[in-house]
């Protein structure tokens, strides 16, 4: 008998395809568990491949949202942000009566008191008489309409439009030239209160012809 060989080892498996016992080196049940080890393996990488994606898109659509919602702010204050877009040297203004050139009465005076509380409310400029001023507003209420908006299932008009139109020049004074020039309008509806409306409706676009001088130089 020969010394120092040293004979290969079985092990007794079950095979689960054949429902059978059968003897098997133990080199080959090691090599095969190997495998299902490196199937393990293989499949956990996957899965944490799987969850730093999942975390990677959160990460980027949080950081989108604070993007988002920084700019929605920013938007919202930006009546106080465009004070500082004039000019420095711009620091009084004068608005003159309105001209209402529509067949609907009072529009002149609700458009000049519109505007001046909207240059108030939206600028840091000081409302001043015309030989002080910086800046002379020049304006005319140029369009006024009442049209329907609603109507119910029987075509009967549930609520009307009331759309306002100012045609403006604002003069530099300082350098004796046009500052801006153009048009804005805005609207507002009802039911009822057409003169409610009709305020809103100026209110807005005072507070739009405002905002359109202010970023618009």
């Amino acid at each position: 008998m020969q010394k120092g060989i040293e004979r290969p080892q079985t092990l007794v498996t079950y095979d689960c395809q054949s429902k059978s016992f059968k003897k098997e080196s133990k080199q080959k049940v090691v090599a095969r568990g190997s495998g299902i080890n490196t199937n393990i393996f293989s499949y956990t990488q996957e899965m944490k491949r799987k969850a730093s994606l999942v975390h990677l898109s959160f990460v980027i659509h949080l950081a989108f949202g604070i993007v988002i919602f920084a700019f929605s702010m920013f938007i919202s204050c930006c009546g106080y942000s465009t004070r500082s877009l004039l000019p420095s040297y711009i620091q009084k203004v004068h608005i003159k009566l309105f001209e209402n050139q529509t067949l609907k009465v009072r529009l002149d005076e609700l458009a000049t008191d519109a505007v001046l509380d909207a240059f108030r409310g939206g600028s840091n400029l000081r409302i001043v008489d015309e030989n002080s001023a910086d800046v002379v507003i020049h304006g005319k209420v140029s369009g006024f309409s009442k049209d329907p908006y609603t109507y119910t299932s029987d075509q009967t008009v549930l609520e009307y439009k009331i759309t306002v139109k100012f045609s403006v020049r604002c003069i530099d004074k300082v350098r004796n030239e046009v500052f801006w020039e153009g048009s804005v309008s805005d609207w507002a509806t009802y039911e009822t209160d057409e003169d409610s409306a009709i305020d809103e409706a100026v209110r807005k676009t005072a507070e739009r012809l405002v905002n359109t001088i202010l970023t618009n130089w």
